[in-house]
Order: structure tokens, then C-alpha cells, then sequence
């Protein structure tokens, strides 16, 4: 089970993003590839992240290389002190299963013991 970690620069891109009317079929239509799910392609992926199940290929993720500065403003962002066990990720998402404009950058953090 993962814990989700929303910083206050999150929550107001959150804000700006959901209102957009180009965003809409991301957070309240149904998903494509599951018709009979009555989840939206937001609510499905981050179902994901809490059950640790792997993502569909249909959203096209991909692992994306972050640089120094985008990793300490992460780290910076959540709180985090600069050590050598964590290590921040970043991965690509297409909510629309293409290479359209509908993309997520988000940070996994992992612990290493």
C-alpha cells in the first residue's frame, strides 16, 4: 500500500487543472478500456499507486529522467531531508492512452533500508 503525498504547489495545479474543460474526460468520464468500470482514468491510476498493481499499457507509462534540481525541489517540496536512502522517480502517464496533451509527472519516493 502506497501513501499519497499532495504538497500545497500540488493542490493549487490540482485546482487549475481539474477546471479546465480540456481535462474533463480525465477526471469525470468513464475509463475507455473498462466501459464497465464507473471509474475515471484519474480515479483508476491512482488506484493503482494505493494497490501497487501495475499500470495498463493503454496509458503509455514511461520512466522519465529527472534532473538533480527537479529531485531536490521534490524532496524539498514533501518535507524530506537531502539523504542517500531515498531516492525520487519520476514516471510519464498519457490519460487518453495516446501521446496527446493529457499527461502526469509524479515522484515515487523509495526507501532503501
Amino acid at each position: 500500500m502506497s501513501d499519497v503525498i499532495r504538497t500545497s504547489h500540488f493542490k493549487s495545479q490540482f485546482k487549475k487543472v481539474k477546471k479546465n474543460p480540456r481535462w474533463r474526460p480525465i477526471f469525470q468520464q468513464p475509463l475507455r478500456i473498462m466501459p464497465s468500470e464507473n471509474r475515471s482514468p484519474w480515479q483508476y491510476i491512482l488506484d493503482c499507486f494505493f494497490d501497487d498493481t501495475p499500470i495498463p499499457a493503454y496509458f503509455y507509462s514511461h520512466s522519465i529522467t529527472l534532473s538533480t534540481e527537479q529531485r531536490q525541489i521534490i524532496k524539498h517540496r514533501l518535507n524530506l531531508q537531502l539523504s542517500h536512502d531515498i531516492e525520487i522517480k519520476g514516471l510519464n502517464l498519457h490519460f487518453d492512452g495516446s501521446n496527446g496533451d493529457h499527461l502526469l509527472i509524479y515522484a515515487r519516493r523509495m526507501l532503501y533500508f
